[in-house]
């Protein structure tokens, strides 16, 4: 069995008296889409800010075999840490592709957008590819303020893919999105995935997340209670009452169920 992209082991975070997550297990292998999934409150952007480095944590966290459990959250990023928000925040004045163009350089986003406006690197090949893996190359020299909620969803996603990370843990990104957005967005991510790009998606979107995800990781009051394939984490009865409801599970289509 391949080893995984990103090993987080004993995971822990307390807020003062409050234990936010309590020894958390997941791993996420090679072109793997791995679920996190459970109740409001269960732990689930707590884990996302441990992994990468935005709040304290005890356990261990790797990226592909390297320890980045004591590095700060920009350095986790080099290591090929990537992430999204649940808040979508560009900038304004720069086109899409320019806004990526940020994203995709280092060290600061100062120096790129001095370069933007000398060398117009908005261009560089990287760019172009988050563009194309999101389906959004047509909008490539759109202004932010021209976009839909399900476009900046889209923008915020290919802003994740631009430095080509090692693994990427989304945020809830169909947040917002309607239907017929959030399951073409969960067709995008499953190919970025065959193409060997791993990662761990946290989403409401039930339907979303048990189509799309090879695995799948259920949250509740910051500890583990299951973990496995779609298909058997929705039949969990643990699951079934702590999160899905028996008639919500019925409705749940899995992916080899489509």
């Amino acid at each position: 069995m391949a080893s995984p992209i990103l090993s987080a082991r004993g995971v822990g975070v307390r807020y003062g008296g409050v234990q936010a997550l309590s020894e958390v297990d997941i791993e996420v292998g090679p072109g793997q889409i791995v679920g996190l999934i459970g109740p409001n409150g269960a732990g689930k952007t707590t884990f996302i800010d441990a992994a990468t480095g935005f709040v304290r944590c005890t356990g261990s966290v790797e990226v592909a075999g390297r320890d980045v459990g004591r590095m700060r959250p920009h350095a986790r990023v080099r290591a090929g840490l990537g992430r999204t928000w649940q808040a979508v925040e560009l900038f304004d004045a720069l086109t899409v592709a320019e806004n990526l163009a940020v994203a995709a350089r280092r060290p600061t986003a100062w120096t790129t957008l001095r370069e933007l406006v000398v060398n117009g690197d908005a261009a560089k090949p990287s760019v172009g590819h988050a563009l194309e893996a999101l389906g959004i190359m047509d909008l490539a020299e759109a202004m932010p303020g021209e976009l839909s909620e399900g476009q900046r969803k889209l923008v915020g996603m290919a802003r994740a893919f631009v430095g080509e990370p090692k693994v990427v843990l989304l945020d809830e990104p169909a947040a917002g999105l309607d239907t017929d957005e959030s399951a073409e967005l969960g067709k995008q991510l499953r190919r970025i995935g065959d193409q060997g790009t791993p990662m761990l998606l946290i989403d409401h979107d039930i339907n979303l997340v048990f189509a799309t995800c090879d695995h799948v990781v259920v949250l509740e009051f910051g500890r583990v209670i299951a973990t496995g394939r779609p298909a058997d984490v929705r039949r969990d009865p643990k699951v079934v009452s702590a999160y899905l409801g028996s008639a919500a599970s019925d409705d749940i289509k899995v992916g080899e169920e489509s």
